[in-house]
This record gives structure tokens, sequence and C-alpha cells, in this order.
């Protein structure tokens, strides 16, 4: 059976800064790609040239959702508006089959001086729909953006949300066979988004094909079977859910480990002095002692935290928090709230926090530090994100933390 979304070798360029007024202006432009013309794109010469997507190839079997992550510019988009017919390849081949319906960004295929319930009729016209059906439709689409009082205002006096909200509605109101979901859910407000992800339960058991790109890696591995991760334009990892995220969280934590290192090293540059206190170094420790950078799901965590005094800092208090990697906050701990003053700080020294148990479930996360003075409302220092570590497990549980349970029934009981 043929897959209803086949992409094969596909290339994207965009070029740079080429702004052309007159003919004058693009012909030197023009003779450049016409002596490139037997260069393949490895070897083409990349001045001016952003190529957005190298030698990408993928199948979506029927039924199936494929979710597409990677960090900002890695061309995620970029694969979504060539599938949904906004810009052409510049190489390879697209093919999809069956009724294609795609939410790609705020707004977009609306006109601003229509009212939503204008269109709605216009994108259900657009995307195949005979009037009659669109008029069928209608309530329901309506009822589901929750924009009844506002279906006859023009769309351009619209929040970011609103248009979320009808343009989501129609799209998985239409009936398509393959439906092109972009990051925009996360303009959406909680209870919405929600709302949208049952709808895409709903979809799934239908049978729908869909591509989902989202940061939000929680809906990914809820409702996603398969993904890709992509990196400067190409697929660096495919295959099940769990296991491409994971490459992705190791992927974020190398970027934020070298960003904290070029952030830690122009403010030993500067030799931000007349604080009091600099912290040095943050390490984690596993219950061995050891430094890790992956820990077992219950494991004991130990923060240990290096710092260098310039002057006697007598009341000091320190504050570590943890953090996922796509920012959900995990936990706080502040000496001076849990009623342990920590002794006057002089010279060198290793502060400590200890978790006997981590219940956290597998992801990325890091920590932050921040030293103060009682009375002073700014940290004399602070490293935000200065560690990294992962928490693994064997078994497979969702949500974001470990609890304890058990399991228990009682044949022939019907109470």
């Amino acid at each position: 059976m043929t897959p209803p979304v086949t992409v094969s070798e596909v290339w994207k360029r965009y070029q740079i800064g080429m702004v052309h007024h007159s003919l004058r202006d693009a012909l030197p432009g023009l003779w450049r790609r016409m002596t490139r013309r037997g260069e393949t794109p490895e070897t083409e010469s990349e001045e001016g040239i952003l190529w957005a997507l190298r030698n990408v190839s993928f199948e979506v079997n029927q039924g199936e959702t494929l979710g597409i992550i990677g960090h900002n510019g890695a061309g995620k988009s970029t694969i979504l508006k060539l599938l949904s017919g906004i810009s052409k390849q510049t190489k390879g081949s697209m093919k999809i089959r069956g009724k294609l319906a795609a939410l790609i960004e705020v707004g977009a295929g609306f006109h601003p001086d229509l009212t939503g319930r204008e269109n709605v009729f216009l994108n259900g016209t657009i995307m195949g729909l005979r009037r009659a059906d669109v008029r069928q439709l209608f309530d329901q689409i309506v009822e589901f953006s929750e924009l009844e009082r506002f279906i006859d205002t023009p769309v351009k006096r619209y929040s970011s949300g609103m248009y979320v909200r009808l343009g989501f509605a129609i799209a998985a109101h239409v009936n398509p066979d393959v439906l092109l979901i972009d990051e925009v859910l996360a303009v959406g407000d909680m209870a919405f988004q929600q709302k949208c992800l049952r709808r895409i339960d709903e979809l799934k058991q239908m049978g729908k094909t869909m591509i989902f790109i989202s940061h939000n890696l929680n809906a990914v591995q809820r409702i996603c079977d398969r993904a890709l991760l992509f990196e400067y334009g190409r697929i660096v990892a495919e295959g099940h859910v769990d296991k491409v995220i994971s490459a992705y969280r190791e992927q974020v934590m190398e970027v934020e480990r070298r960003r904290f290192e070029k952030a830690q090293a122009k403010q030993t540059a500067r030799g931000d002095e007349g604080a009091g206190v600099r912290i040095e170094a943050i390490r984690v420790l596993d219950a061995e002692g050891r430094a890790a950078e992956t820990i077992p799901t219950g494991g004991q965590v130990t923060v240990e935290v290096d710092y260098a005094c310039d002057r006697r800092i007598d009341h000091p208090t320190v504050l570590v928090s943890l953090d996922r990697v796509d920012g959900v906050l995990c936990h706080v701990a502040a000496s001076q709230r849990d009623g342990t003053p920590v002794p006057p700080l002089e010279g060198k020294g290793t502060l400590s926090l200890t978790y006997p148990s981590v219940p956290l479930l597998p992801n990325a996360y890091r920590v932050s530090v921040e030293i103060s003075e009682e009375g002073r409302s700014v940290p004399l220092d602070s490293r935000k994100h200065g560690g990294f570590f992962s928490i693994t497990s064997d078994q497979f549980e969702g949500g974001a933390v470990h609890l304890d349970h058990y399991w228990d029934w009682e044949p022939g009981r019907s109470e």
C-alpha cells in the first residue's frame, strides 16, 4: 500500500540577503546560478546560501502520527511548508495521497478583512470542500473554537490565541486524510491545548495520518507513534519516540553546556569583583560520590558548589533549583526557607546539597545555584544552568515523577 506521505531526497535552498531592485542587480546572481548548473548541493558554493533541508527522506504510513522535533532553525517548519505547498523544494520529490489539511502558522490562510464566519467557508473551500459541506460542519467548528461571540468579527481583530482556535477547529473538522500541525498549539491556553490533543487522539482512532511538530516533548511522546530529529536541515535520528526524544535531550544538554561555558568565560574575563563571592564550579554526584551525568530514578543526587570569597560573608543564603530542559521547574531548595543557617563564608570552600532519593522520571535536567546575603535583594553570584544530568529508568512510566504504587484485585468481587 502506497504511504500517504512520501518525502524523497529533498533539498531546500534559500538565498540570504539577495534583494534585487533592477535587472542590472539581478544579472550577476543569474550568471552564477547558470555557471553552477553542473554542481550538486554538496559542492555548491555556500556564499549567500542557506540550505534549510539537506537530502531529507522519510515516509509516513497510513494512520501513523509522526513527530518532528529539533532546535529552532533545524528545518522542521520548512518540511511542513513544502508538504502544504506554501513553498517548493529545490531538489527531490514529495508526494501526498488524499486530502490535506495544514495548521502551519498563526493566521495562515486567513484573510484579515473577512470575518471568522467568512474565513471558515474560505478555508473549507481551499481544502476542497463544497459550500454545502462547510455549512454542515460550521456549527461543530464554531463550537470547538469557542468563538461564538466573535465569529462575525473580522479576524484582523483576533488575538493570536483566537487565530489558533479557529484555525485548528477548521483543520480538525474537514475530515482530512493527512493533517499537518506545527508548533502553533503552544499559542493557545492550556485548556484549549488539552482540547486539541483530545481531538488529535480522536483523529488517530479514525485512522488519520498526521505529522506533528512541537517542542512539547510530553505531547510528542503521548500522541506520536514514531519521531524524527532534525539538526541543521538533516535527519540525525529516527525511530521509536522515546529513543529520538532521548537523543534530542542529549543534543539540548550539549548546547546548554556550551552556552554556560561561554557565559562563564565572559564572566571570568570581566573579573567580576566586589560582589564578595564567586561560584567557581558546580558538580552533580551520584550515591558513590562520583561525578555523574546519569542518575537512575530514585537514586541519590548531590549538588556540590565550589566558591571563592573576596570578603567574609556573615549571613549567606544558598538557593539550588532543578528544572527540566523544557523549562519545567521541578524543585527549589533554599537554605533560609529550610531553616538551615549557612555558616559565614571565607576564602575558598565547597557547599553541598543532597537529595537522598530523586523520584524524577527519565528526562534531562539542569541545576542553577544562587548565593545571596541577608539584607540584599540581588544575589552576590549565580550560575543559571551550571550543572546538567539525566535521569534514566528501566521501566516505562508516564508523567513527571515516579510514585510508589501497587495493584490489587479480588476475583469475583462485584461491589
